[in-house]
């Protein structure tokens, strides 16, 4: 079970082409889910009540058998390809807690 926390920074100005993205972006998300791969996923909001005031990007600590794995993945990231994100950060991660 290797784990990378996957740290996204959202370009300036994108919050629109953002939420139109989101759809693609979750069904990937969802499909991982399901098979027990998100530990955590989610937005960092520059407000939590208005998504419209934008985001400073994501955060996301995915189970993948390898670096390679995971690069393959996010090839594919719908974020990634329209260009939402300004910078993608990946480090291998060790859970502590919660257990189980």
């Amino acid at each position: 079970m290797p784990l990378f926390v996957i740290t996204c920074t959202d370009h300036e100005g994108t919050v629109e082409k953002r939420l139109a993205t989101r759809p693609q972006h979750l069904v990937r998300l969802e499909k991982l889910d399901a098979e027990g791969r998100v530990i955590v996923a989610g937005a960092m909001p520059k407000d939590r009540e208005n998504p419209h005031a934008g985001f400073y990007g994501s955060t996301m600590i995915l189970d993948f058998d390898s670096r390679e794995a995971l690069d393959l993945w996010l090839q594919d990231e719908p974020f990634i390809k329209e260009g939402i994100y300004s910078h993608v950060d990946v480090k291998p991660f060790n859970k502590a807690l919660p257990k189980g």
